[in-house]
């Protein structure tokens, strides 16, 4: 058996690559659950460059190295610009005014993200990529179209400053995660926020005034931090969190697979009521409540609310251990 979390190398497993518009939901929501799909699928390193993992399924033949790296490539060149074209047209038809080439640009980010791909890694290419031609509608064509006011004004800074830093912001979880198999520390993301917010100022202030500079950096940094921190997303999670223990705690019915920290693995925030309802099922549904405490622990948020608190429960909802005294 294989030792410290490796695996033979003789693993080869294409089936359990996930199919194209999976792979995208878990690349954006559960990196760390698709590291280790990955790697049980036989790719040594899922977050490895293009050209490493290219490399290592010509020499090993790996099928489902293959699989992984066509239906990544399928999703930053063919499904990115086909989505951005189609938002693109949406906007238009909604009034909002773009400047011409927005096609193209999402082309050229597509090709940026290829460029990434092989110096940062493939995934790191493809949700750059990817995401980029989404933020371009925005970040660069209707503001250069002054959908949102002059160009150079503050309300466009913004813009700007918000789809840089939600790009990069929704891009360090995932590409963290994909790659070592756990989301980044709270340090490492207020320290990439910071980076994040002064490039930008640096690249602008000796082009362009200094307010429009500073309104860029301003919403970069916020706008990484909320999409890295997945505030928005929080809130649904905390409604689901609740919803979750309510119908379990009154009805009975079995409800542990819908708490939201099984299908979010980047959220840094801890879920309500988690802690109470595995305790109502801890008896029932010890199976259960350990994949529950499992993915507890690819949470950044609840850690805390993982394996230690379940062993406790497990020992003291034992059987055999009911009728001992306690120390």
């Amino acid at each position: 058996m294989a030792q410290g979390g490796t695996r033979p190398s003789s693993v080869d497993a294409p089936e359990q690559v996930p199919g194209l518009l999976k792979l995208l939901l878990l690349l954006l929501f559960r990196p760390v659950d698709l590291h280790f799909r990955l790697r049980a699928a036989g790719i040594r390193v899922p977050g490895a460059r293009l050209g490493t993992l290219c490399s290592e399924q010509a020499e090993g033949g790996d099928r489902a190295t293959a699989v992984y790296v066509r239906r990544m490539l399928l999703l930053l060149l063919v499904t990115a610009p086909m989505v951005t074209q189609v938002l693109g047209l949406a906007l238009l038809m909604a009034g909002l005014p773009l400047e011409r080439g927005w096609v193209l640009s999402a082309l050229c980010c597509s090709a940026v993200g290829l460029v990434v791909a092989q110096v940062l890694g493939l995934a790191a290419g493809v949700l750059l990529g990817s995401l980029s031609s989404l933020a371009t509608l925005l970040g660069l064509h209707a503001t250069a179209a002054d959908a949102f006011g002059p160009e150079l004004g503050g309300v466009a800074g913004m813009v700007v400053g918000m789809c840089l830093g939600g790009v990069a912001g929704l891009a360090c979880g995932s590409i963290s995660g994909i790659a070592i198999g756990r989301g980044p520390t709270v340090a490492r993301v207020q320290m990439a926020a910071i980076l994040a917010s002064l490039t930008p100022m640096l690249l602008w202030t000796g082009t362009t005034n200094a307010s429009y500079a500073g309104a860029v950096a301003a919403s970069a940094l916020v706008a990484f931090l909320v999409s890295a921190f997945r505030l928005p997303l929080y809130a649904l999670e905390v409604l689901a969190s609740a919803v979750a223990y309510a119908v379990e705690r009154w009805t009975g019915r079995p409800t542990l697979g819908w708490v939201p920290v099984r299908h979010h693995n980047l959220s840094y925030l801890p879920h309500p009521f988690l802690g109470r309802h595995l305790a109502l099922a801890v008896r029932s549904r010890p199976a259960e409540v350990l994949a529950v405490a499992d993915a507890c622990l690819r949470s950044p948020g609840n850690i805390v609310v993982g394996w230690p608190w379940v062993v406790q429960a497990l020992e003291s909802a034992s059987p055999e251990r009911a009728g001992e005294p306690r120390a």
